[in-house]
């Protein structure tokens, strides 16, 4: 089984005046329906940066939820931890995959501006796929995805390329240029029972 790294949102608590890390603990089970063994990453990058040294990396997930700092969200070293797995599986040729604000760090992280996204929460879109691109044959499998997200983009960087977009034009699955780094903007944890076309896209990206 293959040891994948996965971020986590912070929550907040202000009765009690803490910051928790947390995930939701349907991806775990996600992760056990694939073979994939989870190492939850912490979002302190010092704690992060010794971690690291004492585990084999298979795998990079970046999970949804909140948004990056610089576009209202209040987890700034949330947004320095995820940045910091970036540069890892760009310099080190680690497979990666952003999920919904997954998505949007890798589009910020490359210089992709996002934009205030209107009917793209609690809602089901159907891909319109790009084709002859690496997951683009797995993506046409797709009868729609869902969709909870307010912020993203109608444009990628030279660094990117867009694989699918909503009926609305709005960029709903990406890929880099050249490295093993792909984003969605679904969550594939919150489908019951699991979609199978999601599990074949952690295989075909972490195989």
């Amino acid at each position: 089984m293959k040891n994948l790294l996965i971020s986590q949102r912070v929550d907040i608590n202000e009765s009690y005046g803490e910051r928790r890390d947390a995930l939701d603990q349907r991806w775990l089970n996600f992760f056990l329906s694939i073979g994939l063994i989870p190492i939850l990453v912490p979002n302190n990058i010092d704690y992060f940066t010794e971690l690291i040294h004492t585990n084999k990396v298979d795998g990079i997930l970046l999970t949804g939820g909140a948004s990056l700092a610089k576009y209202g969200g209040n987890t700034p070293e949330r947004d320095e931890v995820e940045f910091y797995l970036i540069d890892l599986a760009f310099e080190n040729d680690i497979p990666l995959l952003g999920v919904c604000r997954g998505m949007q760090v890798i589009q910020d992280y490359f210089n992709n501006q996002l934009i205030e996204i209107p009917n793209h929460v609690g809602v089901r879109h159907k891909l319109l796929v790009e084709p002859d691109l690496s997951l683009s044959n797995l993506l046409e499998q797709y009868k729609d995805v869902n969709s909870y997200h307010n912020l993203g983009s109608t444009e990628v960087s030279s660094d990117l390329k867009k694989i699918a977009i909503s009926s609305d034009g709005v960029i709903m699955a990406i890929e880099h240029q050249y490295k093993d780094i792909y984003g969605v903007m679904w969550h594939m944890e919150r489908e019951s029972p699991f979609c199978k076309t999601d599990q074949e896209l952690f295989k075909r990206i972490f195989s």
